[in-house]
């Protein structure tokens, strides 16, 4: 996806251990005082270097005629990072030049000193210079400017004044010898990181809903076009991430974060961030999506009318895009579909939307109306549009049938949603099909597309409405990313950088099979989406019994893309009993009976690249809707070497079938048992009883070994209930030698019970 990798050298600063000297009387800097380590820096200067004959000023050492002093606000307290840098400051360039620069106020009354034409302003002060160069200042930007024979450096906020003393250190202060010199004309603009991390939408109703939507919208902009970072904090699980992230040795171990209220506060730092306002039309849920999409292009705040109005005086200099009453509909098509035909051709078919990422999140209806979703507060799919707008996707709402209206649009021509859907699928596959395969991240409304709630009347049961996703998508170049629902902070998490290859477990050893003897295989399943992997893995992981038993989770490797951090928090915390395999199918959630021809080695090198990154070799959990034919099988033996293994289901009456399990070349292949019932630990262990002795895997004696070998989806469980039932099963059969394996042994013990 349209991801941006930032360097996190700029930390360093924030680091240094500064002494301080006296904030009242003029003093020297003391020999004992530390010098800090200036950051990296990845931006060139606004200028070229000087010309020779560039007039020099001689700040310290050799050739300084005047005494310079450096001066901070008197205001601040002796604990700031104002006096802190001044205090680095000073020390650096004495000890680097052997001058004697001293360190006062800017307070000049008694008791104070006297104003001097030659003074190094750190941070504000009264001095006249200081404000001709603040009012320069954007957000989190520092300067580094001469003012007639006074040296300026200040910032927009005193953790900015750390970065820009650093940054003149490194690039002025250490760059000289004999004496530090700096040129006349000296303006220099930088930018500096701040992490921020922003309390969510508080409240209930429509007030909740906006301003967690234009919260997300602002939470997109600036993680994608400032250096700064927003982290917005509901609590809950997604407090708990943040504190994981920042423990020791994590990438934001003692990283400051500002603590800001609100969507208010963002916004009065940001507000010159916002280039658009878009205004979406409450009687015409599906424009909430389109104004996403339009925001994430033209760097907007999605707002319904009543929130622009309190906003209006303060984003006054932003362009105003209003969807009320543009869109109403016609004969042929609805004004659902004519909203996302509109941005069709205005945004996405220009090329100004993202071909990684295609977003179908929930629109703002919902059985109580047109704003069901904005009454209610409902911000399950409001909190996570900082993704779509950081990645200028486009977001829809519509559905896979062509042979029924939608709930939420029951008078339009039936199949008018599909159109649309294909519309955008067929422009994604011509963009793509020479590049690589694009995510569709988010999951349909039940009651608007199936047979679910008061949509009673639906044709379609709510899992086929799942798999004709997919379905439809796998045969446009697109694989799907299912459950993101409250996924926070994607655009955040998204920037660490350091999982670029994970390691994953093997087993110390590979088993001989055995001779009457049930091997049981738990793969901990459906952790393929981000809201899965975001919050019920956290708990699952957290369990007291996890490492007693080996366990295959499933995890889709392309999401190292969106929350790498936290997959490599998995791994790195893993028990030698904890494996990793993709999930729902592979790096990706696609049919492969349905990829194009044309397509193909384009989907191969997707799946070769996330599943070498993620150290995978087994794809545990093939969905179709028919067996691997020659093709899939080649293909997805390349980077799913040590086994394969299927869930055929033929929904379309097409005459799918699940294959036995078999070998293809060196690859073992086998089905996956999709029959476990985890209502309670009884039934686990009956469905046990069920699967060793009547289930579709091997069956009790057909094995060569007289053996049974079964691989179990379990579906969101805790490692505690798997212990559990394997315990309640061992006790209803006592005799009976029951060995659960890791799933890499699983698969060798079926190759070698395949074996000729």
């Amino acid at each position: 996806m349209m991801k941006k990798s930032y360097l996190r050298s700029f930390l360093l600063c924030l680091l240094c251990a500064l002494l301080i000297c006296s904030p009242l009387a003029l003093t020297s800097c003391g020999p004992d005082e530390p010098t800090p380590t200036p950051p990296e820096d990845d931006t060139p200067p606004t200028s070229e270097p000087p010309e020779p004959s560039e007039p020099m000023i001689v700040l310290a050492g050799e050739g300084a005629e005047n005494p310079y002093i450096v001066v901070r606000s008197e205001s601040v307290h002796s604990g700031s990072d104002i006096s802190k840098g001044a205090a680095a400051l000073c020390k650096a360039i004495n000890t680097r030049f052997g001058s004697d620069l001293n360190i006062t106020t800017d307070w000049t009354g008694v008791g104070g000193v006297a104003e001097s034409p030659y003074e190094i302003l750190v941070g504000t002060t009264n001095r006249d210079a200081s404000p001709k160069v603040d009012k320069d200042l954007g957000v989190n930007e520092f300067i580094i400017r001469m003012v007639d024979t006074k040296l300026v450096i200040t910032a927009s906020s005193p953790s900015g004044v750390t970065y820009a003393i650093n940054y003149f250190i490194e690039h002025y202060v250490d760059a000289q010898t004999a004496s530090l010199k700096v040129p006349a004309s000296l303006d220099y603009k930088g930018e500096y990181t701040v992490y921020y991390e922003v309390e969510s939408a508080k409240g209930s109703g429509a007030t909740k809903y906006d301003t967690a939507l234009a919260l997300a919208c602002l939470q997109g902009i600036v993680n994608r076009e400032s250096k700064s970072k927003v982290y917005v904090n509901s609590g809950g699980g997604n407090d708990k991430w943040l504190q994981t992230m920042q423990a020791d040795g994590r990438w934001l171990a003692d990283v400051p974060f500002e603590k800001l209220k609100g969507f208010d506060a963002l916004l009065d730092l940001f507000v010159s961030y916002v280039k658009t306002v878009v205004i979406w039309d409450t009687n015409v849920p599906a424009t909430v999506n389109v104004a996403t999409t339009v925001a994430g292009v033209e760097d907007g705040l999605v707002m319904s009318y009543d929130m622009y109005k309190k906003y209006e005086t303060k984003l006054n200099n932003a362009e105003i895009i209003d969807l009320r009453d543009k869109f109403f509909g016609s004969d042929t098509v609805s004004a659902k579909n004519e909203a996302y035909r509109w941005a069709i051709e205005n945004y996405l078919k220009k090329g100004l939307c993202s071909t990684d990422l295609l977003c179908h999140y929930m629109d703002a209806w919902n059985i109580k109306g047109a704003s069901g979703r904005r009454d209610g507060g409902d911000d399950a799919y409001v909190s996570i549009r900082d993704w779509a707008v950081y990645n200028r996707a486009f977001v829809i709402d519509l559905s896979p049938w062509n042979d029924e209206a939608p709930l939420d649009d029951p008078n339009q021509k039936v199949g008018t949603d599909y159109e649309t859907f294909t519309m955008i699928l067929e422009y994604l596959m011509e963009e793509t099909k020479d590049s690589e395969p694009y995510e569709m991240a988010g999951f349909f409304d039940f009651t608007k597309y199936s047979r679910t709630g008061d949509n009673y009347l639906s044709k379609h049961e709510t899992v086929p409405t799942e798999w004709e996703y997919v379905w439809l998508i796998s045969a446009y170049n697109g694989y799907h990313n299912t459950c993101i629902e409250w996924s926070w902070n994607e655009s955040f998490h998204s920037q660490y950088d350091g999982a670029q290859q994970l390691e994953n477990n093997r087993p110390e050893e590979l088993l001989d099979l055995e001779e009457d003897t049930t091997y049981l295989c738990f793969f901990m399943a459906d952790y393929d989406s981000t809201y899965p992997l975001y919050r019920f893995l956290q708990d699952h992981w957290a369990d007291p019994r996890r490492g007693e038993l080996p366990l295959a989770w499933g995890i889709n490797p392309n999401l190292l893309d969106t929350y790498p951090d936290i997959i490599e928090y998995y791994y790195e915390t893993a028990t030698p009993n904890d494996y990793f395999t993709s999930d729902a199918s592979a790096a990706g959630y696609f049919n492969p009976s349905r990829v194009p021809d044309e397509t193909w080695d384009i989907m191969l090198e997707h799946n070769i690249k996330y599943f070498e990154r993620a150290d995978m070799t087994i794809a545990p959990m093939i969905l179709d809707q028919d067996r691997l034919d020659e093709q899939s099988l080649e293909m997805m033996s390349q980077f799913a070497p040590d086994g394969l293994s299927t869930i055929i289901i033929d929904q379309h009456s097409q005459g799918g079938s699940q294959a036995p399990a078999g070998m293809y070349g060196d690859t073992p292949t086998d089905r996956l048992d999709n029959s476990f019932n985890s209502s309670s630990v009884e039934t686990g262990a009956a469905s046990l009883e069920n699967i060793v002795r009547y289930g579709y895997n091997r069956k009790l004696g057909a094995t060569k070994s007289g053996s049974s070998l079964s691989l179990i989806r379990v579906v969101w469980k805790s490692p505690s209930y798997i212990c559990e039932v394997v315990e309640a099963y061992k006790d209803a059969h006592p005799d009976e030698n029951v060995v659960v394996v890791d799933i890499y042994n699983y698969f060798n013990l079926l190759a070698q019970d395949l074996e000729d």
